[in-house]
């Protein structure tokens, strides 16, 4: 990746929406130029899809941040993560370092569905033990990086 592709997903994180040409005009180069490095990017599994960004704490959502510790000798953290990842509320699903295995953010409409999320995960075969907690007020939140 060159200056040019971090020029144009700078742009693309600014504005999902914002047409070729117009990034074209903004890092001065083609419209052309600008479509090939977006396809490119893409087809490298960088660009990984649009979306529009929600304020879920505006539509009365709960986040719920969950740490899971796989049992010892479990074959794959990985397993544990991805049956996670199949519960519909969950947005990330990271395997860090440290005492947990999985940290886990989920979105739920309400504190009810925050617990049944929470027993789902218990039920997960791997899963030795859990630690939630819910945010009680979101001050940033953002998925853009600095390129």
């Amino acid at each position: 990746m060159d200056d040019l592709d971090k020029k144009v997903l700078k742009e693309l994180q600014l504005d999902s929406r914002i047409s070729f040409t117009k990034i074209a005009k903004k890092i001065g180069v083609s419209t052309a130029t600008v479509s090939d490095r977006v396809k490119k990017l893409t087809k490298e599994g960088i660009i990984c899809g649009y979306t529009a960004l929600i304020n879920t704490s505006k539509l009365g959502m709960v986040t719920l941040i969950t740490k899971i510790k796989t049992k010892p000798g479990y074959n794959s953290i990985r397993e544990v993560g991805e049956a996670v990842a199949e519960i519909a509320e969950t947005c990330c699903v990271h395997h860090v370092t440290g005492v947990f295995d999985l940290i886990v953010i989920s979105k739920c409409t309400d504190y009810d569905e925050c617990g049944s999320i929470i027993q789902r995960m218990k039920e997960i075969e791997g899963v030795e033990s859990m630690d939630a907690e819910l945010v009680l007020k979101t001050l940033k939140e953002e998925l853009k990086v600095e390129l």
